[in-house]
């Protein structure tokens, strides 16, 4: 008997999800070096394909967080910051360099969260007065860590020289802040799903993501 061809029609592949990146602006004030950082990497994130929000801590005004008060969860701030920190793959996480540290803005934000930022992928960014950001930076990176969540490698700083009156101007502030926006959107979403996947195994297969 002759063999017989069979032909199977490939189905295209179903449209990628755009990537989900928040974009934090923390400080407590209107801060407008901290917000064009911020707006740089939230540009190269949507040209990377990704869905992106933005918020700026200074439109919210949070209360202090009080461990345990039931009142102030059920606030409509508090709620809307835990409900955009689930909604996102990734985050990336502007501040500025306050005292050797980060803000009390941002710090106060990651207080109300933790659930919501395991598993998920961030970059941090920061202004300065004049030196490296290194130590707001890895403040930020160790709180978001101690989340359970993972930090890009790599950072971007800018300091008052890198503006020249209200713009930022500095190519290579700018060229690092573009490669986060485009490394968020890249990383995010793959280790959100891995997570996820490693959640439902039970015992030490899960790994930190079968504690959640």
């Amino acid at each position: 008997m002759g063999s017989v061809a069979v032909y199977i029609l490939a189905m295209p592949p179903a449209p990628p999800v755009p990537p989900k990146v928040l974009v934090v602006c923390g400080s407590s004030r209107h801060d407008g070096n901290l917000e064009q950082v911020v707006a740089v990497a939230a540009g190269a994130a949507r040209a990377a394909g990704a869905e992106v929000r933005e918020l700026l801590l200074h439109q919210v005004q949070l209360p202090v967080m009080i461990w345990g008060d039931v009142e102030q969860a059920a606030r409509p701030d508090v709620q809307q910051i835990r409900e955009q920190a689930e909604w996102a793959d990734g985050f990336i996480l502007g501040t500025p360099e306050y005292h050797g540290s980060m803000s009390g803005a941002l710090k106060n934000w990651f207080d109300f969260l933790y659930g919501e930022l395991a598993g998920k992928f961030a970059a941090v960014v920061a202004t300065t007065g004049g030196g490296t950001g290194d130590m707001s930076i890895t403040g930020v990176k160790t709180c978001f860590q101690w989340c359970h969540g993972f930090v890009l490698p790599f950072h971007a700083a800018a300091p008052a020289s890198a503006f020249a009156g209200i713009d930022l101007v500095d190519p290579r502030v700018i060229d690092r802040v573009q490669r986060i926006g485009y490394d968020v959107a890249r990383y995010a979403p793959l280790l959100r799903a891995e997570f996820e996947r490693a959640r439902i195994i039970e015992g030490p297969e899960g790994g930190v993501a079968g504690l959640h």
